[in-house]
């Protein structure tokens, strides 16, 4: 198949691109691109050329797979020198995603028309590198310095119209104009317009400052985005064709950088561990859900749902608490665009015409266990019954049903409307399609979704119980919590342990601690502190009272003597003499330990890959992107470093760390393993 052919109409070229699925760029297709320009010059037969795509997106972007090693030849900007040394206009018709190299190779057109659907943007940065076939060049030289900013370092993609406002495309027409507009504009066309020799257009320079400080000063702005605007600025005034060629050795250090591994390998886990769970598809497509519980995680599924534009079914017997969610969700709906129908309901027989139900009551499996009961003759033979447990274990509850393979794990992570991980938990009987149907919802929903088998925490949770553990033992051991959290915060983490465990409410984690008392081994090092903070009503955030102590003054948490003392006490009781704790042991044993988790998951068949925990703790625990999760974080440090934090961790609990020692090797095999696997 040709990726490109050329075909003519009258004194018009028509080059269509053709590269299916989504019209990737890549080594293929910059190839037949070149090749066909080229026979263009050649030939000199037509007075304009007119660009298209046969497939859904004009030109999707780059394929990121060639970018680890050096690209080959033809390289984008290669390609784009030969379109503008043609001596006839060109000009492209944008359908679907016209993204990064897309862009740019749209750029180099005299003229564009894009359907109303289209998208356009130029997203490198948020793969760690920038623009690098003359997107920092042209696009100031089209739309001005300050939109060209803008679009370049926040690396979203703008619409149609907006881009319109802005001069990035001259005409925008439905999908079925789109031909033809665009033949009609090479029709009209009576010279060619180069925007690389353009001079930059007038602006407001107090505008420019504005969008410029705007990223310089928020503390998300990552060191690559402060370089591709600082390059946009020193291009201003230069010559086009020579800040092109500086613009690319740029591109090409950054995009070979650590940085850009790791979020390239992150792009690739995500895309992994979504295959998990295209399996089969589903037995019914899923349009109306119900939803059982209005407490928190319940109301924010429902906002979820409602905000893809999903019918939503909310149950709840408390009167009080279904109005209040009524009425927060039809106001959230009204500043929507897209919002789905919302029924509130206090009887399970409105659940009869829903594809798929999500349990968010009262975590206790009798209650949960009662519920499956209630519904299994209510909802239709072929609906998904899902449970939002965060620990429960899914066999023991689905055996409540008569039909198991309906029933699966589908696990929303806090705030449920705004957090993207959602894990997938497959009990034994769960069925194919039902994983299926699993997959449409997060596709709908826009989360990530990872597949995890049925165990205390699934995936994520149960890492993170390993996090927090460890954070506690080293409070145990002298740190302060402040101390422990201001390590993390300094590794990248937005928030700390104990003030992420006061803002979910230690609750929580001590249900789950009395759940496990009457198996826990007597011998295996347990810290009462949070028992005692709990004991005292010291739930965290919710009741001004935690790790940390909350007021009007300090709404983020101030350190409260008390807990000082109730920390000084676990020690005395224990023998413990305290010391200081270095902030890199900190760090180091809190990485390790979820190295350690992660390999006995990976082990134990409960996750799939070590890249799923990588991808969980970076989209739904906030670990920076930048490092690529914590399993790839501790595959980056030498072997001294992790044996020692292995050995560090072991220490602190030979029972509950048993993995860390293997068979005697500074880093285990099973560890070692998950390490090989994230490096490639």
């Amino acid at each position: 198949m040709s990726l490109v052919s050329v075909t003519h109409e009258d004194d018009l070229a028509i080059l269509t691109i053709d590269n299916p699925p989504v019209s990737t760029g890549n080594t293929a297709l910059r190839t037949a691109l070149f090749e066909a320009f080229a026979e263009l010059r050649k030939e000199r037969g037509a007075r304009a050329i007119v660009v298209l795509s046969a497939q859904a997106h004009f030109y999707s972007g780059s394929d990121i797979k060639e970018f680890d090693g050096p690209v080959q030849h033809p390289l984008l900007t290669e390609v784009i020198e030969v379109m503008e040394s043609l001596e006839v206009p060109i000009v492209a018709a944008l359908n679907g995603l016209t993204l990064g190299g897309g862009l740019e190779f749209a750029l180099a057109c005299d003229e564009r028309v894009a359907t109303t659907d289209s998208k356009l943007g130029l997203p490198e940065v948020s793969l760690g590198f920038m623009p690098g076939a003359g997107g920092t060049v042209r696009l100031p030289r089209l739309i001005g310095t300050a939109a060209a900013i803008d679009i370049i370092a926040s690396a979203k993609p703008i619409g149609a119209q907006r881009a319109l406002e802005l001069g990035l495309v001259d005409e925008v027409v439905d999908a079925s104009e789109l031909r033809a507009a665009a033949v009609a504009r090479a029709r009209a066309a009576v010279r060619r317009r180069i925007v690389l020799m353009e001079h930059l257009p007038a602006e407001d320079p107090a505008e420019l400052d504005a969008v410029v400080d705007r990223y310089r000063s928020s503390p998300k702005t990552r060191p690559n985005v402060l370089r591709a605007i600082d390059f946009v600025l020193a291009g201003v005034g230069k010559p086009g064709p020579e800040t092109v060629k500086r613009e690319r050795v740029v591109f090409d250090e950054l995009r070979v950088g650590p940085e850009a591994r790791n979020l390239r390998y992150l792009f690739f886990a995500a895309r992994a561990a979504a295959k998990d769970l295209a399996v089969a598809e589903p037995n019914r497509p899923i349009r109306r859900v119900g939803v059982a519980g209005a407490g928190t995680m319940g109301f924010g599924i429902a906002e979820a749902l409602l905000g893809a534009g999903l019918e939503v079914v909310l149950y709840e017997v408390d009167a009080e608490v279904r109005r209040g969610a009524e009425e927060r969700l039809r106001a959230a709906g009204e500043a929507s665009r897209k919002w789905g129908e919302l029924d509130c309901v206090s009887d399970l027989a409105a659940f009869a015409g829903v594809d798929l139900v999500i349990d968010a009551v009262f975590e206790d499996m009798a209650v949960k266990q009662r519920l499956l009961r209630d519904l299994e003759p209510v909802v239709a033979a072929d609906a998904v019954l899902a449970t939002n447990t965060s620990y429960l274990d899914l066999n023991e509850m689905a055996a409540a049903l008569e039909d198991r393979s309906r029933f699966v794990g589908l696990h929303f992570f806090n705030p449920a409307n705004r957090n993207p991980l959602i894990e997938v938990v497959r009990a034994d009987r769960t069925s194919d399609a039902t994983i299926g149907a699993m997959a449409q919802v997060a596709r709908l929903l826009r989360k990530t979704p990872i597949l995890a088998g049925v165990a205390d925490g699934f995936v994520a949770n149960r890492v993170y119980a390993d996090y927090r553990m460890q954070a506690e033992y080293l409070v145990e051991d002298g740190a302060s919590p402040r101390q422990v959290d201001d390590a993390m915060r300094a590794l990248g983490l937005p928030v700390g342990p104990f003030a992420v465990g006061d803002m979910s409410g230690l609750d929580i984690a001590w249900a789950r601690r009395k759940r496990q008392a009457a198996t826990r081994n007597p011998e295996q090092r347990y810290t009462t502190i949070a028992d005692t903070l709990c004991e005292q009503g010291r739930l965290g955030k919710k009741t001004g009272a935690g790790w940390y102590l909350y007021s009007e003054e300090a709404p983020r948490g101030s350190e409260d003597p008390r807990v000082a003392r109730i920390i000084d006490e676990a020690r005395a009781a224990r023998g413990i003499e305290p010391r200081v704790v270095p902030r890199d042991e900190i760090q180091q044993r809190i990485v390790c330990v979820m190295l350690i988790a992660a390999a006995g998951l990976v082990e134990s068949g409960v996750a799939n890959r070590a890249s799923d925990i990588d991808l969980a703790f970076t989209e739904g625990f906030a670990f920076p992107r930048w490092l690529g999760g914590p399993v790839r974080y501790a595959a980056a440090q030498p072997d001294e470093w992790l044996g020692e934090g292995l050995r560090r961790v072991w220490e602190s609990d030979p029972i509950g760390f048993a993995l860390a020692a293997g068979s005697g090797e500074a880093i285990p095999r099973s560890i070692r393993r998950v390490l090989d696997e994230v490096n490639g």
